[in-house]
């Protein structure tokens, strides 16, 4: 198997208590042939020097600083830096497989067609990492159904008008496709990864659902986080929908009508 160079970006933002254990995860990959690219937005904490001692240690870490700029913006300021041919994005609370970069760089290579290959995600505590629940609500008897599948535009649009499909560390991107699509919106504080997805799928990418053993995200809970504000988050809704709607057909446009009509009224009548 050829072995491309993966670029993991690693925006951070007051989150040192937890790039550590991000950081250690990325050294715990069976694939190796990685570089890390820690994008530090602004933090006020001790991030900068967690940061540093992993990249005295290993070259394959680069550390960056910035003024705060915001999730998407510090994820583009990451792919601007990037050298690899393959990208995978990973927040600094969150972790992977260790077989997960291994598993879908051969899945890649495998087939020139596919653009995005993604597997599951799982959601653990930050106070018992060891038992991983299905959904953020960090419950067993709650399974949320999965939109999942791959596909073109047309399969992928159907799967995005009703949610988002993945949480952005379980896809591993061609860096052309990146390219080719542009950057993440900066103004957008919620959902960017829902509306980038929507925006590689407009592109007509080709995108891989393939579940395979060793290809699981895992998404910390149990903190503080950027989806915490609920207000912000239906504000947002209505942006995504309002994005989609010229995109749609007649029958798509009616279902997405519907659900913005929901959120106007969880915003007017402040449920949430």
């Amino acid at each position: 198997m050829n072995t491309p160079l993966v670029s993991i970006i690693v925006p951070c933002y007051n989150y040192a208590h937890f790039l550590g254990q991000t950081l250690d995860n990325v050294l715990s990959q069976q694939y190796q042939h990685w570089e890390c690219i820690i994008v530090d937005d602004g933090s006020t904490d001790d991030t900068a020097a967690v940061a540093a001692s992993f990249a005295a240690a290993d070259s394959r870490f680069r550390y960056f600083y910035q003024d705060n700029k915001g999730l998407s913006g510090a994820r583009n300021s990451g792919i601007t830096g990037s050298k690899g041919i393959y990208i995978q994005f990973l927040d600094s609370d969150d972790l992977i497989d260790p077989a997960k970069l291994k598993t879908q760089v051969a899945i890649l290579e495998a087939d020139a067609t596919i653009d995005i290959t993604y597997g599951d995600s799982l959601f653990f505590h930050t106070d018992n990492q060891d038992k991983l629940y299905p959904s953020r609500r960090l419950s067993d008897h709650h399974r949320p159904e999965k939109l999942r599948g791959g596909g073109r535009r047309k399969a992928m649009l159907e799967r995005l008008l009703v949610n988002n499909i993945m949480e952005v560390s379980c896809a591993l991107v061609k860096k052309q496709l990146v390219m080719e699509v542009g950057p993440f919106d900066e103004t957008y504080k919620s959902y960017e990864d829902w509306q980038y997805w929507i925006r590689c799928a407009l592109h007509n990418a080709n995108f891989d659902y393939s579940p395979d053993e060793g290809t699981a995200t895992y998404i910390r809970s149990g903190h503080q986080s950027m989806m915490s504000n609920k207000k912000k988050l239906v504000l947002h809704g209505i942006r995504i929908r309002k994005f989609l709607q010229p995109h749609l057909g007649f029958t798509q446009r009616l279902y997405n009508t519907g659900r913005l009509f929901k959120l106007y009224v969880r915003m007017v009548f402040k449920l949430y």
